[in-house]
């Protein structure tokens, strides 16, 4: 058993609550009924400890400074929700202290773990007791009790973990919200886990916390339904990672204090995570851009996110507010006409094309961004398609993949796209109508079915799963003509995108020949890097 909570002690216990997290995600979840309604305070949990598992993997057998600063930037960086935020800020009072002493001894943790509770109660604008911050304050202050017997760390992290466990039990009473709903505070849970996962690395133990029962454990027949003693006040969650000076922190948080509630802001060292409940999400960011410089910002809808589990099966009612409408779009593109185009027609866009394909993670932030019932994606590219159906897996909303094959068909489909609809039987229709190609020069030698190819010969390729050359020639408006006649189809309009290297008397001959078939044409500014002219038909 370690005598001292060393560096390698450390990392082993965020590993253990790593593992523990996983195990009570579940659980956590369907306890969480207050002070956050969106029924996810164990998957915020988790995802928040597994970006510091992360950056701990290369780490092993790194000083105690060095563990400890990972651990603290990467909670602050990975953190999700309301509860991540806050133990974000837990992990970054205990490190901090722990920081300076190679050997932290039993007094080190002690003020460790003071440190944690004070930075996570500073953290919230508004401190509620029967939470986690109070479980936190319990645990510090038996810690603290210790030290007058000479205890060792272990037996500091052991009278923690049991004021911690003692503590959770009273949050049944303490808030009227989780008495009626019999359930104990789903982030004070979280904290004894924290406790437990300290107190296994120091005594070398397994953790000793059972999976509970599902909330809510409490309900009695003829009670009061607990969606009725629940008001949603605030409609949108909204997260982001914002770079400013520490002294713009103060009047950042009066404004979002009259924006909604539910606000935490931790950091430090010109490096904040913000997180704010709100009916305004727009005004919300608009502070981070007037106090400096946001990103990965994150909005989501607080009533779409209706946990089942704490109900019973039966869904807590809530109302959406008329803002949020039942469908949004979500379209990959890259160049500047075609973002500005999909924009226009009332889309999310994410930036990415080939040789730059969007990552899950990008498609589930812009998920979030869509502030919607029902999300429809266009991957408009087909190496996009598997990261959108991994995305739309996920992602907690709800996803509906297009398969678009190009940016061209993208926009036939976004044309028929309606925020007032989750029916997605006229994009389905467009899709099913579309085809598009491209016309670009080769780059090496290959035998196609149109023929070989050579380097510098012009190649007219048929979008799809996978792509097709049908037409080879060395004159790009003979290629382009002979692609619109190999697509064959009851098709009106053609149209064509330029790119942004097209060279401009090579274009007018393009848009010359397409010109003379008998299609209705419009030719537009793309701005597309790789392929000089791509083209729709519908």
């Amino acid at each position: 058993m370690p005598a001292t909570l060393d560096a390698r002690t450390l990392r082993d216990a965020m590993s253990r609550y790593l593992e523990a997290l996983d195990r009570h995600r579940e659980e956590i979840d369907s306890l969480n009924v207050y002070p956050v309604p969106d029924g996810d305070t164990g998957t915020n949990l988790l995802l928040t400890q597994r970006a510091v598992a992360e950056a701990l993997a290369e780490l092993d057998g790194a000083p105690m400074t060095e563990v400890a600063e990972a651990i603290s930037r990467a909670a602050l960086m990975g953190a999700r929700g309301n509860s991540g935020v806050i133990l974000s800020q837990v992990l970054r009072g205990m490190c901090t202290r722990l920081s300076a002493h190679d050997d932290p001894s039993a007094q080190d943790l002690a003020e460790a773990l003071a440190g944690a509770a004070e930075e996570a109660r500073a953290a919230v604008a508004d401190p509620v007791e029967g939470t986690m911050l109070t479980v936190l304050r319990d645990a510090a202050e038996a810690a603290a009790g210790t030290l007058a017997e000479g205890a060792s760390c272990a037996a500091v992290a052991r009278a923690a973990l049991d004021a911690a466990t003692a503590s959770l039990e009273r949050t049944r009473e303490q808030l009227p919200v989780l008495a009626a709903a019999g359930v104990v505070d789903a982030g004070a849970k979280g904290v004894v886990l924290l406790f437990d996962a300290l107190s296994a690395a120091l005594d070398g133990r397994d953790p000793s916390v059972d999976i509970g029962p599902l909330g809510p454990v409490g309900a009695r027949a003829g009670r009061e339904p607990f969606r009725e003693t629940v008001g949603l006040e605030y409609g949108f969650e909204v997260m982001y990672l914002l770079e400013t000076d520490d002294d713009a922190i103060p009047g950042l948080k009066r404004r979002l204090a009259g924006l909604g509630d539910s606000l935490v802001v931790v950091g430090g060292g010109g490096m904040f995570n913000v997180h704010v409940h709100t009916n305004e999400p727009g005004l919300a960011v608009e502070e981070a851009l007037d106090a400096g410089r946001p990103r990965q910002i994150r909005i989501t809808s607080l009533t779409d996110q209706v946990e089942e589990a704490c109900l019973a099966g039966q869904a807590r009612a809530v109302r959406e507010p008329a803002d949020i409408r039942p469908a949004a779009l979500v379209a990959v593109a890259e160049g500047q006409g075609f973002v500005e185009l999909f924009r226009s027609l009332g889309a999310v866009v994410v930036e990415g094309g080939p040789g730059g394909n969007p990552s899950v993670g990008d498609l589930v932030a812009a998920f979030r961004q869509a502030l919607a019932g029902t999300v429809f994606v266009l991957p408009n590219h087909a190496n996009v398609i598997p990261a959108a159906r991994a995305a739309a897996e996920e992602s907690p909303r709800n996803v509906r993949v297009l398969e678009t094959a190009s940016m061209a068909q993208g926009l036939s489909v976004a044309a028929v796209f309606s925020a007032d609809t989750d029916d997605p039987v006229h994009m389905a229709q467009a899709l099913e109508a579309s085809r598009s190609g491209a016309v670009v020069r080769a780059e090496r030698d290959a035998d196609t079915d149109a023929g070989p190819v050579r380097p510098g010969d012009w190649v007219g390729l048929v979008h799809g799963e996978k792509e097709r050359i049908v037409a080879v020639g060395d004159a790009p408006e003979v290629v382009a003509a002979d692609l619109v006649r190999s697509l064959a189809g009851d098709f009106e309009l053609l149209s064509l995108y330029v790119g942004a290297d097209a060279d401009a008397a090579e274009t007018a001959r393009v848009r010359e020949a397409l010109a003379s078939l008998d299609l209705e044409t419009e030719v537009l500014d793309g701005g597309q890097s790789r392929y000089p002219y791509l083209i729709g038909l519908e």
